[in-house]
């Protein structure tokens, strides 16, 4: 029997807003294309890194140098979705990551109750 996965969120990473923007378009894309639900990107705000540094062996003050990143993120959701076809899909867009951006999947389960907590529940439902 397959899995099946109530939603599955992906959350995408980059330095660069162009890269992030055009693969997202083509997750958006990928997910028409194959019949698959999904929800709209969302914007998230990103993460500023800074970095301070001495140019001189030395403390002189005019030779500071300042280093900064900002890392992007973009985030959407898949819902409603088999394991096979899940699996399928993450290795496709796996296979068509950019250079330079990084990716975390989570995803969330349908399982049945297990046995003991079932006959209790209809045990409490006959009473």
């Amino acid at each position: 029997m397959d899995k099946l996965y109530s939603k599955v969120n992906l959350e995408v990473r980059g330095h660069d807003k162009a890269v992030l923007r055009s693969y997202t378009t083509f997750l958006q894309t990928a997910c028409h294309h194959l019949s698959i639900q999904c929800t709209p990107v969302e914007i998230l705000g990103y993460i500023r890194w800074i970095q301070p540094l001495l140019r001189s062996k030395f403390v002189h003050k005019k030779y500071k140098l300042h280093y900064e990143t900002r890392t992007y993120i973009r985030r959407m959701s898949i819902k409603n979705v088999t394991g096979s076809t899940m699996s399928t899909f993450l290795e496709y867009i796996e296979r068509n990551i950019p250079e330079g951006v990084a990716m975390k999947v989570n995803s969330e389960e349908i399982v049945d109750l297990p046995p003991m907590i079932k006959n209790s529940m209809q045990k409490l439902i006959g009473n």
